[in-house]
């Protein structure tokens, strides 16, 4: 018997599979053809989620941070979005930073 999953649960187990597939750096083929999943079914939630995010802050950005140094000036950050890596130094441009982010996201 099918015992349906309540959507709360569903949306969470997507966002999970979506970051996951952008962290992983591989073709949507590719992912689904590892984690048994049809790519319509990835590419339905990846729209989801961007239409959700549309106009805010994006939504699966991985941020990868090092181990401060003995110096005093202040280390850059690198931001993941799919394979492509961003590195953000101090006094970066917060506006032109999300634009791009954004331009980054649509383009994956």
């Amino acid at each position: 018997m099918h015992v349906p999953v309540p959507h709360h649960e569903k949306r969470q187990l997507w966002r999970e599979r979506v970051a996951a597939f952008y962290d992983s750096g591989l073709t949507a083929a590719e992912f689904c053809a590892q984690q048994g999943l049809k790519p319509h079914q990835l590419w339905y939630w990846v729209r989801r989620f961007r239409e959700a995010t549309h106009g805010s802050q994006p939504a699966f950005v991985s941020v990868v941070t090092e181990e401060p140094s003995v110096s005093a000036a202040p280390s850059p950050i690198t931001l993941r979005v799919g394979k492509v890596e961003i590195e953000v130094r101090p006094g970066y441009d917060a506006t032109t930073l999300g634009e791009f982010v954004r331009l980054v996201m649509a383009s994956c």
